[in-house]
């Protein structure tokens, strides 16, 4: 219950707080694609063991979504730093590079954490952001 009510007080936190396009992007490494993806330290909410920040990916080849073409990603994310797990907030997919042509938004409604592959852009997220 204890998890819960900080996953809670991070998402409320969260929602009010600027939007991914103000974001300062640290760079977190590339997957195993060879997709650069960066961090927002300075988004980061911390509730315990759970870290809460944006995540962007900028993709080498652009991926197809549904009907949607994708060049780069904004996810907003919940990191539990004790368990390796992630769960994903919000999604954001650009059709550009520089994320300025919004091309689908996604909540995500209800909250499943799971450990993400090696290589993966959750992985590489996380590393970066339970570095500290």
């Amino acid at each position: 219950m204890r998890t819960a009510v900080a996953i809670f007080g991070l998402v409320v936190a969260l929602s009010a707080a600027p939007s991914a396009h103000a974001a300062q992007w640290t760079e977190a490494g590339e997957t195993a694609g060879g997709n650069p993806v960066f961090v927002d330290l300075d988004s980061m909410r911390v509730g315990g063991t759970i870290r809460t920040a944006w995540v962007r990916v900028v993709y080498r080849q652009p991926i197809q979504a549904g009907s949607v073409r994708a060049a780069s990603m904004e996810a907003l994310a919940h990191f539990n730093c004790a368990s390796g797990e992630n769960a994903g907030i919000r999604v954001l997919l650009f059709e550009d590079e520089a994320g300025k042509k919004l091309a689908l938004a996604r909540e995500e409604h209800e909250m499943r954490f799971g450990v993400e592959p090696e290589g993966s852009i959750g992985r590489v997220a996380h590393a970066r952001i339970c570095r500290d």
